[in-house]
């Protein structure tokens, strides 16, 4: 049955199609879907690397990049090649498209595998340094990924090929603007759907074959458009004339304006996941907030320029650029410490009109440019996603580090403003507008105070991997990283040495060799070097070792000392152990806080502590640190832990909170608090009461007091035991279906 949404739809925008109207819902279908398997992809391989490859900033660029730019190659190559193709095999449907969703689809089953021997062959090769081993894993993770992203790609071109047939000739189709509509629809379904319920629920491997099962649907419903199709179009011509080149500068104008576009969003999106922490935690679910704003706003922008087209309205949408640029210095605005407003709300407000108005110039420019040419749109999109590769990594590598975030942000702006100067100024009312404009942006920029900016210069870095700031005096000093409290002084990061350290079967004087997996302040770092042995202190923020001073004036002279081996890598903690043979008599690891952030479990999940293991002496000991959680997370770890070591004690802090557990191929012995005291070397025990009246033995005392069986931990959680926590099931990160089917059963 013909309905009016057919009617219009057909008639006004798709023109006297030869098709039926409700083949092209078949292809927007198909294109939503399409939309939800690459945001899930993305996710899903961006971990999967992260945790094979190491949590570091090259990691997460390389992804990015690969990502973004496999996507620019694919809708260049196939713009420029998909009607040929399909001249010669005689293709009238959506074969090309289903080929290329086909690819995607087994890049679902396969991209985790190759991943996984690429960690394998990795690791076969023995030590090799840091420089070494990011060439090699950006390698590795560039050859897993490229063809299928290029894949993803060419699906616009193809499906654009379709849809230029089914518009027929006498008419431009606006194609574009209709699969934009329902990719960025998908997508946000995409986001949602997979940080809310399926990683959750099967982890990330069995979500990705989920993915490759809608790609293989998407496949079924291309190729049912097939035979109608052909059979509509016996005489259609082989080729079809491109709409009407327009002027030269208006054409340039079209595409500096979509390489800006995406070059300015891509690049600020690296600025907001650092304004916001402060408001909205660092949890999963926060950066979902972020995605899934500017995937809703972005979606309602290209809803409404649809509308536009039906409406046939004639006022230019380049006049929306004035506000794309005011809206664009939002995100300072409300993620000021003087804009009182719930952390979620911040988001929406920063965000919510910019990604509109960007939602709706997109689809309009390449519709304006390309009309429903493949090789054109091929070549605008393309130049839009080249964009998205470069903003990002100038924004991260560049503009941060050198001028912080507030400042990088302007100046990712700035390109936009350019934008609007390159127009002639005709009209007193056009120059009043554009000085408002530059008016509104500079007041916004000035009187706007983030986190970062309460604090003197000299106490906030910008690096390319975290914004840090170090705050206070004497006891009360505290670490921010991103806007985010890490850690305080206590006596809990001095025990997470102390403890382990004098369970060693090893005398007073023998040298011992440490590891400390993440700095901090340095209290753990400091408490081991007390000991006397070589130490290393392995920290993923580069700015965070420069305040080593700034917490413990005398750490100077330790990094220093020519008695012993003292250093600090700048690394992630997995990817030390895997590319170092040295080995340790302790290995302790104190993941950053909240125990739910994103990316904590790959400091506590099965696999991490296999890496850990393989660097321990025979009687060497890992201290893990849990600082608390839900009862699935404290079950996860604990069963994480149990199944990689055959030995596991877990024991109380001095201040009565969180858990430290030890973990050994050889038995821990049990000690008393006496036996404990009597292994430690005179610096230690100095180093262990320095900030208060408590003496060493009550410490060894409240510890050992503190002993709890693992197997009561295992208890609390729900009956059958709990998950066990490894980098497919992330059970600390992901507890959304939990926390929701909790609430119900309470409430019921």
């Amino acid at each position: 049955m013909d309905g009016p949404l057919e009617q219009s739809e057909e008639a006004q925008v798709f023109g006297r199609a030869g098709d039926p109207p409700r083949r092209v819902w078949v292809v927007f279908v198909c294109f939503f879907l399409s939309g939800f398997t690459g945001l899930l992809y993305q996710t899903i391989w961006m971990r999967l690397a992260l945790g094979g490859f190491g949590v570091n900033s090259a990691v997460v660029a390389t992804v990015l990049t690969v990502f973004m730019l496999g996507l620019a190659l694919g809708t260049v190559l196939a713009g420029r090649w998909t009607e040929a193709i399909e001249r010669r095999l005689s293709w009238r449907g959506l074969q090309t498209y289903a080929a290329a969703e086909c690819t995607v689809a087994l890049g679902g089953c396969l991209v985790p595998i190759l991943l996984g021997r690429g960690r394998a062959v990795l690791l076969a090769a023995g030590a090799s340094t840091s420089v070494t081993y990011t060439l090699a894993s950006t390698l590795l993770i560039a050859v897993a990924l490229l063809p299928f992203c290029i894949a993803m790609g060419a699906t616009f071109p193809a499906a654009l090929s379709y849809l230029k047939r089914a518009a027929g000739t006498s008419r431009r189709s606006y194609a574009f603007s209709y699969l934009y509509l329902a990719n960025v629809s998908g997508a946000l379904l995409g986001v949602l759907l997979t940080s809310l319920v399926l990683i959750e629920v099967f982890g990330f491997r069995a979500s990705g074959y989920i993915g490759a099962l809608v790609n293989v649907l998407i496949v079924i419903l291309a190729l049912s458009v097939v035979p109608a199709a052909a059979a509509g179009h016996p005489s259609t011509p082989r080729t079809q004339s491109a709409p009407p080149t327009p002027a030269d500068t208006v054409a340039l104008a079209r595409l500096t304006a979509l390489f800006l576009t995406g070059f300015s969003a891509l690049g600020m999106e690296v600025v907001w996941a650092r304004l916001y922490p402060y408001f909205i935690g660092t949890f999963v679910y926060s950066f979902a907030i972020i995605l899934a704003t500017y995937l809703v706003a972005t979606t309602i922008g290209s809803l409404l320029y649809r509308r536009r087209l039906l409406t046939r309205r004639t006022a230019s949408p380049w006049s929306c650029w004035h506000w794309l640029c005011v809206t664009s210095v939002l995100p300072l605005l409300s993620a000021s410490v003087r804009f009182e407003a719930p952390g979620p709300l911040r988001v929406i407000f920063g965000l919510g009109p910019f990604c509109t108005i960007l939602g709706f110039l997109t689809p309009f420019l390449l519709d304006e440019h390309a009309g429903n040419d493949p090789a054109r749109a091929g070549r605008a999109y393309g130049l839009n996603l080249l964009g998205c590769v470069l903003g990002p990594l100038l924004a991260g590598f560049v503009l941060i580090p050198a001028v912080g975030q507030r400042n990088a942000l302007l100046l990712l702006a700035a390109p936009l403003f350019l934008f609007l100067l390159a127009a002639p100024v005709r009209t007193i009312r056009r120059a009043w507008t554009l000085g408002a404009v530059f008016a509104g942006a500079l007041a916004v920029w000035a009187g706007t105070t983030t986190f970062e900016d309460q604090f003197p210069k000299e106490q906030v870095r910008f690096d390319h991997t975290a914004t840090v700031v170090a705050s206070g005096e004497g006891i009360h000093k505290r670490l921010f990283v991103n806007g985010v409290g890490m850690t305080t002084l206590t006596p809990i990061t001095k025990m997470m040495v102390h403890f382990p350290m004098a369970h060693l079967d090893a005398p007073v004087a023998t040298r011992i060799d440490g590891l400390v997996v993440c700095l901090g302040m340095g209290t753990s770092f400091r408490s081991l070097a007390s000991w006397g042995g070589n130490t290393t202190v392995v920290e993923l923020v580069p700015s965070v070792p420069t305040f080593l001073t700034y917490y413990f004036p005398d750490a100077a002279g330790l990094l220093t000392a020519t008695d012993r081996t003292v250093r600090i890598e700048v690394d992630d903690g997995r990817r030390f152990l895997d590319r170092t043979e040295q080995r340790f008599d302790l290995i302790t690891v104190d993941p950053p806080p909240p125990v739910q952030a994103s990316g904590t479990s790959l400091l506590y999940s099965k696999e991490f502590f296999a890496s850990a293991r393989q660097r321990l002496k025979p009687k060497g000991i890992l201290q893990v640190w849990l600082p608390w959680g839900d009862k699935e997370t404290v079950a996860g770890v604990t069963l994480s832990l149990l199944d990689s070591f055959p030995h596991v004690r877990v024991f109380k802090s001095v201040e009565g909170w969180g858990y430290h557990y030890l973990a050994s191929a050889a038995v821990i012995p049990s000690l008393s608090a006496e036996q404990l005291l009597s292994h430690m070397p005179a610096a230690a025990v100095r180093d262990m009461t320095e900030w208060d009246d408590t003496l060493p033995l009550e410490y060894f005392q409240k510890m050992v007091a503190g002993e709890v069986n693992p197997l009561q931990l295992l208890l609390l959680s729900q009956p059958g035991g709990g998950t066990i926590l490894t980098d497919d099931r992330p059970v600390n990160e992901f507890f959304f279906v939990r926390r929701f089917l909790r609430a119900k059963r309470s409430d019921s």
